[in-house]
């Protein structure tokens, strides 16, 4: 009786043994292939789950991913960021996949990554910059005047538009520490809008939500995965 006790759980073992070898293949070899779907990562760390059984026919139930310094787009680095896929299915011998029933996402932002990337981007010598505060942006500009500098500063608002682009309205400006209506800056900042467009992304997305905190922004959303 001792000896097929022994047995038994010897065979116990090692089936979750091998359940556990073949989940961890399906996350490695999912790991490797981010950088084509996503953009090449500092680190990728993905759990899988579902059956054993539907992995090796090639469906995975859930999928995790986690990405830190995730660069999305040339020039914009994602501190981190979360996707979470259903049904995600794939040709097992090549490996490729074939389609996602839904991929749902969360990305942060710093306020250095966005400064960076508006500075890249910019046409002009005006040194627009951003302050990411809680729940208020703050954009800095110092346009010359006549060959003057003149310093500005507006509180506002992102809004989303075109469910890719991220567009600061103003709430209130000043000009020279001189109050200015909100209604005529946004005016002039209709020409540095969008101030974030994720248009180009390797993984198309549309934005459903977007919130402002101290030193970043936190964007969410879906996105569609492109089979491949």
């Amino acid at each position: 009786m001792k000896k097929l006790i022994l047995a038994i759980l010897v065979v116990m073992s090692l089936a979750g043994c091998s359940r556990d070898f073949i989940r961890s293949k399906v996350e490695e070899g999912i790991a490797k292939a981010l950088p084509s779907y996503i953009g090449p990562a500092e680190k990728y760390t993905v759990r899988a789950d579902g059956s054993t059984r539907a992995m090796m026919n090639g469906l995975i139930e859930r999928l995790h991913i986690e990405g830190e310094g995730v660069e999305v787009q040339p020039g914009l680095v994602v501190s981190h960021m979360t996707v979470d896929m259903d049904q995600v299915r794939y040709e097992p011998s090549t490996r490729q996949l074939t389609s996602v029933k839904n991929t749902v996402f969360e990305a942060r932002i710093s306020e250095a990554v966005a400064n960076k990337l508006i500075e890249s981007r910019q046409a002009t010598n005006s040194e627009l910059k951003v302050e990411f505060q809680n729940s208020k942006v703050i954009v800095k500009l110092a346009p010359s005047l006549f060959g003057i500098d003149v310093p500005v500063q507006i509180a506002g608002q992102l809004e989303i538009t075109d469910h890719s682009k991220l567009r600061f309205v103003a709430d209130k400006a000043s000009v020279a520490r001189l109050p200015v209506p909100a209604f005529a800056v946004n005016k002039v900042l209709e020409k540095k809008n969008p101030i974030l467009d994720l248009t180009d992304l390797r993984f198309p997305v549309r934005l459903n939500g977007v919130r402002v905190s101290e030193k970043s922004i936190y964007l969410k959303g879906s996105a569609a995965i492109k089979p491949g």
